[in-house]
């Protein structure tokens, strides 16, 4: 390896360009041979360290090797004192300016025997930081390729799903075109034959036609009453019979393209067949140093109680009457309650023991249902009316009533394809309607969910995760989902949701789909697609709840309960 030719620092100042030889760290310059003696002669340095030139540093760590022993308040002056009250290095000025008084100043050159000069520890450190960084880049690295593999899976599922609606297209152009084909084919013929026939009587009248004109101009009156005689007795006669046959036969088949009513909602759901929804990944290996603990998923959080209110010391509650809280919603920091009995919807801040607002149905009610960011909905089916409510400021306002065509106890919202399904208990129904409130069709469902449908006992939800529909019933301990054509995905069963006092009537869906349910002492978890995840415990203060929501966050639960022996009560529960 070649070595860059260096000229002698001290003889350049004298006008000298003499190659150097050697290299002096101290003095940071490199030396001639004279110069070298000259140095080793000299008291003050010939400690001084020297080295090959093949040794000299880069010119930026030389540069940085500057910079090191540059005082930091005076660019040309050197350090030279070290001040452990101030934790800091300084140069001759900042000595007298600011250390004066310091007890501690003392020369760097004389403490350096009682300094560590190793730098063993700081290279661990850092080479565990170099790791870290480096395990950095490779999570990045992965994530990038998940991210592309997760757009090359939902490229290959929109071409799946573009070549499964090509397929049902042809299939439906190729069943339409030949059943018109087929159709035209019959009516063709039936066209045909009743226009050969339509001629044939045709020429047979203008043959008569003929017949009178030439027995009028050729021939005498006898000839000519002879001939009416013979027309009106037999041929007119003839001619009537077989227009009114032809009548009879006449073309009136035909056909029509008959849209299904429902084909803007299958459009909808076709679009909504597919989605992209974000999601926490968590690529990082097991033992990292990376604090992953601000997050965790939601099969890992745990309730811990944060307050509770007893409901029964309510003024406008009689000690005497029996009223269950029986389903609550939670909007923004206010929790709604639905008391079953009383018929009446109670608005309780989350932080404060007071009631805010009551609102009275104005008819008995079955549920509550939170269809919005502040909206809600009202079942009604006494009076076969559903309410549209909104909470504004604390307080219940009616925006709508909508007059059903059968009584509905439950209605929850799609919110997808904005649309509401709604359940009636005493017709065993299942309808859904648009969202101005008509009909869009009635969902057709088996004998067996019918029978669970038409169970006082049966409350429905809508999980918009994976667009199913669920059914709880507390008389067979089952929680049932089905598609909206009416289909059952799954079907969950338990000993511990028996009970009407043991089914959650509200919404109880975190972010990723998961179902809560209550039961007897704990809240069962349950995935989308219907597996038993683990049961949450709630301590034993909590038992018998009967509803249960979420927060906007979904970090906190609420859950209501009680009625009977069992003071009612209001339970929040921090979800970390």
């Amino acid at each position: 390896m070649s070595v860059k030719p260096y000229l002698c620092g001290q003889c350049l100042e004298e006008k000298g360009e003499i190659e150097a030889a050697v290299y002096c760290k101290e003095c940071e310059e490199p030396l001639c041979g004279n110069c070298k003696q000259d140095h080793a002669r000299i008291k003050a340095l010939k400690h001084h360290k020297l080295c090959d030139l093949s040794d000299v540093p880069p010119q930026d760590i030389q540069e940085f090797l500057k910079r090191l022993i540059t005082c930091p308040n005076h660019e040309t002056e050197g350090v030279v004192y070290l001040c452990k009250d101030h934790d800091v290095t300084c140069c001759n000025k900042c000595a007298l300016a600011e250390h004066r008084k310091c007890e501690t100043l003392k020369v760097l050159a004389d403490i350096l025997h009682d300094i560590k000069v190793d730098c063993t520890g700081l290279k661990t450190i850092l080479h565990d930081l170099q790791q870290q960084g480096e395990s950095l880049l490779e999570h990045e690295r992965k994530h990038e390729e998940l991210v592309s593999e997760i757009e090359r899976k939902a490229l290959s599922s929109l071409q799946t799903i573009k070549q499964k609606l090509l397929n049902m297209y042809a299939e439906l152009e190729n069943e339409v075109v030949s059943t018109i084909a087929d159709k035209k084919k019959v009516i063709g013929e039936k066209i045909k034959s009743n226009n050969e026939n339509s001629r044939q009587f045709l020429n047979v009248v203008k043959q008569q036609f003929s017949h009178i004109d030439h027995v009028e101009r050729f021939g005498t009156n006898e000839h000519v009453v002879l001939l009416q005689r013979r027309l009106e007795k037999d041929t007119v006669c003839r001619l009537k019979s077989t227009v009114g046959e032809l009548e009879k036969s006449r073309s009136n088949s035909s056909f029509k393209c008959v849209e299904d009513t429902a084909f803007d909602s299958l459009l909808i759901e076709m679009k909504n067949s597919l989605r992209i929804k974000d999601f926490a990944s968590d690529l990082s290996e097991k033992g990292s140093d990376t604090d992953n603990s601000h997050y965790k998923p939601y099969t890992e959080r745990m309730p811990h109680l944060q307050s509770t209110k007893d409901l029964s010391s309510i003024p406008m509650f009689d000690k005497n009457e029996e009223f269950i809280p029986r389903a609550c919603i939670w909007i923004d920091e206010y929790i709604v309650i639905y008391f079953c009995g009383k018929d009446v919807l109670l608005v309780i801040k989350e932080d404060s023991d007071c009631v805010l607002s009551k609102f009275k149905c104005y008819s008995s009610s079955a549920s509550v249902s939170k269809t919005g960011p502040r909206d809600m909905v009202i079942s009604m089916p006494y009076q076969s009316k559903i309410a549209f409510a909104q909470l504004r400021h604390g307080n219940v306002h009616v925006v709508a009533e909508l007059k059903t065509r059968v009584p509905y106890d439950h209605v929850t919202r799609n919110a997808p394809l904005n649309q509401y399904i709604c359940m009636s208990n005493s017709q065993g129904q299942i309808d859904i309607l648009n969202n101005d409130g008509t009909l869009l069709r009635e969902i057709n469902i088996s004998s067996d969910i019918k029978e669970c449908a038409l169970s006082i006992l049966s409350w429905c939800n809508f999980n918009s995760h994976n667009l199913v529909l669920i059914i709880s019933n507390g008389l067979n301990e089952t929680l049932m989902a089905l598609n909206l054509n009416g289909e059952k995905v799954f079907e969950y069963k338990h000993q511990d949701l028996l009970g009407i006092n043991q089914i959650a009537t509200s919404v109880s869906f975190d972010p990723c789909g998961n179902m809560y349910l209550t039961s007897y002492r704990s809240i069962h978890q349950i995935s989308p697609s219907g597996q038993h995840i683990r049961s949450l415990p709630l301590g034993k203060e909590t038992k018998y709840p009967s509803g249960i929501c979420f927060n906007n966050t979904f970090d906190k639960i609420a859950l209501v309960g009680g009625g009977g022996d069992l003071d009612p009560y209001l339970r929040v529960y921090t979800f970390t």
